[in-house]
């Protein structure tokens, strides 16, 4: 395929996610949109509004044009089945995260994909970000010394109005599978791969079927231990999106809600905040300093719309594949188990 191919892709689920994927496909000149799959009337008036054309449903759109490309952005439940429908219909596929809600879907998403010759790309797009890139350097060159433990915070307050759909009540999407999934991403990408779980969690704000607040011990195969707090009932300065920007509707607080501790340093994340003793190699009688590191922004979306349309093109194989995003499911669906019979919980 010519490096200038003009790609045409779909959007299934133009809710919160689906027009943040739509507004990085705004930014990127050889995607097309072709259409939105989306019954609700929410979607049916943005649509309108955009000029955007509206199916029913995934069969109709593919009929109606030359696809390259879909992306599912509906509610964790749904990924599935229009996953499935897709890569069979010839379609390569971006499927927010997680991949699905279940171990067995996933791997029935990857065996599909390689039985049509399609590709998957999961939407984890902190990958993405020169800051993630740039702490998976640091840690490679030792620059910490040995890595002994990281410790991080995910609390905010969600509004109410947030939880009205009943969906979001669920288990499936509790602050473990909607957020907590993006940090286990970033951390198995930098840190490598998790191998048992501990989790303890409650309920007692919300009185929802899911989760409230969790907190989870993690052991890394390389012998790291680490653990993580999280809630989205409780407010704080402390998570990703308001360290690094990333949602467009929070406030920017530039507070680092990840600590890495090594043998020679320790590292504030996300926005690369470096510790060390005056003397290198010395200890605690000796004083300590501070280093802020630089690095570039950009928008993770474009980034990995960017990506996405490369993929289609088959220039480059996806950075969080399908293999890979069930390993980081696992992760997540083991602290929830874990937290709800109160035992550890090996990664198989």
């Amino acid at each position: 395929m010519s490096s200038n191919k003009i790609i045409n892709v779909g959007i299934i689920g133009i809710g919160t996610i689906g027009k943040r994927h739509l507004m990085a496909i705004d930014q990127i000149d050889e995607i097309n949109l072709m259409g939105v799959v989306d019954v609700s009337q929410s979607a049916q008036e943005f649509c309108l509004n955009r000029n955007i054309p509206i199916f029913k449903n995934l069969q109709d759109l593919l009929e109606s044009n030359e696809i390259d490309g879909v992306i599912i952005s509906t509610p964790t439940i749904y990924h599935y089945e229009n996953a499935i429908s897709a890569l069979k219909l010839g379609s390569d596929v971006l499927i927010e995260k997680p991949i699905s809600a279940t171990i067995d879907e996933a791997q029935k998403i990857s065996k599909t994909a390689i039985e049509f010759k399609r590709k998957v790309l999961v939407g984890h797009q902190r990958r993405f970000y020169p800051l993630v890139l740039k702490a998976k350097e640091i840690i490679k060159e030792n620059e910490l010394g040995n890595i002994i433990g990281l410790s991080g915070v995910w609390a905010l307050r969600k509004d109410k109005d947030y939880f009205l759909p009943d969906w979001r009540k669920k288990i499936t999407a509790g602050p473990v599978i909607t957020n907590l999934i993006h940090d286990i991403d970033y951390l198995r990408f930098i840190f490598g791969d998790i191998e048992e779980v501990s989790a303890f969690s409650s309920n007692i704000i919300n009185n929802f079927e899911k989760e409230d607040v969790i907190t989870a011990n993690l052991k890394f195969k390389s012998g790291i231990l680490g653990n993580f707090l999280i809630t989205d009932c409780g407010t704080s300065p402390w998570s990703w999106e308001t360290a690094t920007g990333e949602n467009i509707h929070l406030p920017t607080l530039v507070e680092n809600n990840l600590r890495v501790i090594g043998t020679e340093g320790s590292l504030e994340f996300p926005n690369l905040k470096i510790w060390k003793y005056i003397k290198n190699g010395s200890d605690w009688k000796n004083e300590i300093y501070s280093q802020d590191l630089s690095f570039s922004n950009i928008d993770p979306y474009v980034a990995q719309m960017n990506h996405f349309k490369d993929i289609i093109n088959r220039k480059i194989e996806p950075i969080t594949g399908s293999e890979d995003a069930e390993l980081t499911l696992k992760v997540a669906l083991s602290i929830l188990e874990s937290a709800l019979n109160n035992k550890s919980i090996k990664i198989q």
